[in-house]
């Protein structure tokens, strides 16, 4: 089965819809909760996925050791989000805004680096497997870092 979490209870509420309208209630469920609370047990799940979600926590430890708590062992958890690549300057007044522009569009708190994700993920058990920028696979060398934002 899978099992969607969303502190929205609006999303919440429309998601199910579509799932009802596309016959998978069966198998499909959507919750309303805190991913820094998740309300399940332990090892549950044989995976867990993100997509700019985790980017909003205010402590991404905390966020990663709930994901990796639901997981069972030898689960996997993969996902996306808003970082900061190594290409970032944060002396470049332009980078700056940037990051500004893309916290405040986003009401994220301030974006975290590639590094730091990476770490904070190890810090509570996961070993990771595999991971991509993918910003450089989307431009070319004369468009600047934050092209594809």
């Amino acid at each position: 089965s899978i099992v969607g979490l969303n502190n929205n209870a609006y999303q919440v509420e429309r998601g199910l819809q579509y799932v009802k309208q596309a016959e998978l209630d069966e198998t499909c469920t959507l919750i309303k909760g805190d991913f820094l609370k998740i309300p399940m047990k332990e090892n549950v799940f044989d995976a867990a996925y993100t997509i700019e979600a985790c980017c909003h926590a205010p402590d991404r430890n905390a966020v990663f050791s709930e994901v990796f708590r639901v997981l069972k062992p030898g689960g996997v958890f993969a996902g996306y989000e808003w970082v900061m690549t190594p290409n970032y300057d944060p002396k470049n007044s332009t980078h700056v805004a940037i990051k500004k522009g893309i916290e405040l569009g986003n009401g994220l708190p301030d974006l975290a680096s590639i590094d730091h994700v990476m770490q904070s993920l190890k810090d509570v058990g996961f070993e990771i497997i595999e991971h991509e920028d993918r910003a450089p696979k989307t431009r070319k060398s004369d468009i600047p870092w934050f092209d594809p934002l």
